[in-house]
């Protein structure tokens, strides 16, 4: 007769299950088997296993269309760590973004479980079965929530089986230490591991527990046995000292695949920030050019195809404010998850932090904050400036001189982006003969239009918690609509913006306090009264 199972009771269980994931994966880490895989997806082995954990809820939830706040909370609160960000996505009333990357993680190869086969494999013993076990007892506890017994979890598991049985097999002897058979039965019964009873038994002495865990699955036949702690050192002694190559192979394509859809997802995050930008239409479109050039280029250097040279290092030219250090710093981030940056930072200096007033210091100087740029990019703004007009004996050459052997030495994890004035950007390019041979890409960032900067001061606005008034609109629009084309120059399109913001957010204060009005539409509204030179 099958068990029915409390809430509070499913909770504990599901817990307890967590825990012994937790701790395998501890085994894992501290054996060194996840190290190589903790570097390249910038995660720990706990990150991993709470996102692995929660996308499996998460899709089973998906999948049995069962998205509702019990069901939500409870894969929410069941690890470490709410990797997936469900609580916060439960209350926005907005499931969407943690749906499709849980969908999205679980199509890269399941790294945990391959890492666990591979020591498996090594040391004779079958804890990946394990392992599987109580990710099955997690999805039977979750399927039976406020007393449901959800017979979708029985389709699930077994599609979720389907792609994960090669790392369930026990290759002594060709018999699988978790089975569709096993699974089967598992869940017809409805009867969730004595293990998790024993669990609580042990208490903290978890080693304990591990103990009497492994005994009791050795004589239920539901994993592969194990030796007694003596014994399996005497057989590990004599266990081979490599991994099988299918396996190993196995496990660095899993790595690869998951850094690869890692970083992907994180391009398509910037990208998506590069889009929500206002205006700046052609510098879209290049960053968008260059990013798909890198690809290809990624592309041929994995079929081994003639390359191409290609330097990263760019020109950006415009006017103050038009957002050219805001795009250097998505660069930044973008070069790093296409491989071209280790780091990703963004550095900004500009002739201060590059000249000194003495002979033989500017070298220095420029040396120094290059070696703070490394793995990322230097972003050197006003850059003409490092060649002024007739200034013979400038310590500016000295610099860029500096600058482009510096260039060449840390050429595989430094870009350097120059920004500045069109006409003054051509005289310092021509300063240096090295300087134009190693920035051949130039973006060119428009002044922002009357619309397009009454667009960016809405959008500050939103930000902080404010929205203007027709009337306070119109009369920005009739300050920007006054101005000759040095005022415009002087007023520094988004930067003029910012500040006009700020002073309207001043003069809105001084209002309101003056007139004692405290409600909420008074303190986030600005009106034509704030707009003022």
């Amino acid at each position: 007769m099958q068990k029915q199972y409390s809430n509070e009771q499913l909770h504990r269980i599901a817990g307890d299950n967590y825990r012994l994931l937790s701790e395998y994966c501890a085994e894992l880490d501290s054996e060194g088997y996840f190290s190589d895989a903790g570097k390249v997806l910038h995660l720990s082995i706990d990150e991993v296993l709470d996102f692995y954990v929660q996308s499996l809820m998460v899709q089973f939830l998906v999948f049995g269309k069962r998205l509702n706040e019990e069901e939500v909370l409870f894969a929410a609160g069941l690890t470490g760590q709410d990797m997936l960000g469900l609580r916060a996505a439960w209350i926005a009333g907005d499931l969407s973004d943690a749906v499709s990357r849980s969908a999205k993680f679980l199509e890269a190869p399941p790294i945990l479980l391959q890492l666990l086969c591979l020591r498996d494999q090594k040391k004779h013993i079958g804890v990946t079965g394990l392992f599987f076990d109580s990710l099955l007892n997690v999805m039977i506890c979750l399927s039976y929530l406020n007393e449901i017994r959800d017979t979708n979890v029985s389709k699930f598991i077994g599609l979720y089986f389907d792609k994960v049985a090669v790392f369930l097999e026990n290759r002594e002897d060709e018999s699988r230490t978790v089975d569709g058979k096993y699974i089967f039965k598992k869940l017809c019964s409805g009867n969730l591991s004595e293990g998790c009873r024993m669990l609580r038994e042990a208490g903290d002495d978890f080693s304990a527990y591990k103990s009497k865990y492994f005994y009791y699955r050795q004589s239920t036949g539901t994993a592969v046995a194990t030796e007694h702690p003596s014994e399996q050192k005497s057989r590990e002694e004599d266990a081979p000292g490599y991994l099988p190559e299918a396996l190993a192979d196995a496990a660095e394509e899993a790595v690869e695949s998951m850094k690869e859809k890692k970083a992907e997802a994180e391009i398509d995050r910037l990208t998506e920030q590069l889009t929500r930008m206002v205006g700046l239409s052609a510098v879209k479109e290049e960053i968008r050019s260059l990013i798909n050039l890198i690809k290809v280029k990624k592309l041929r250097e994995k079929y081994k195809l003639p390359q191409m040279n290609m330097s990263y290092h760019m020109v950006f030219t415009g006017s103050p404010g038009t957002g050219k250090t805001t795009v250097a710093r998505l660069v930044a981030q973008i070069y790093r998850e296409l491989g071209i940056l280790s780091k990703g930072t963004l550095t900004e200096t500009d002739r201060s932090g590059l000249v000194a007033g003495y002979v033989g210091q500017t070298a220095l100087k420029v040396k120094e904050t290059v070696e703070r740029a490394l793995g990322g990019v230097l972003f050197i703004d006003e850059a003409y400036a490092l060649a002024p007009e007739h200034a013979a004996n400038d310590f500016g050459g000295e610099a860029i001189d500096t600058l482009v052997k510096l260039m060449e030495d840390h050429r595989d994890d430094l870009v350097i982006i120059v920004a500045g004035y069109t006409d003054e950007m051509q005289r310092f390019l021509k300063a240096n003969t090295g300087l134009q041979s190693r920035f051949n890409k130039y973006i060119t960032f428009e002044d922002y239009s009357k619309e397009e900067l009454l667009a960016i001061l809405d959008s500050m606005a939103a930000e902080a918690g404010f929205c203007l008034t027709d009337g306070a609109r119109t009369k920005v629009k009739e300050m920007l609509d006054a101005m000759d084309e040095t005022a415009r120059r002087e007023f520094g399109n988004a930067r003029g913006i910012r500040n006009l913001f700020e002073r309207l957010v001043s003069n809105q204060a001084n209002r309101i306090i003056a007139y004692n009005a405290q409600s909420i539409k008074d303190i986030t509204v600005l009106t034509e009264e704030d707009v003022t030179v």
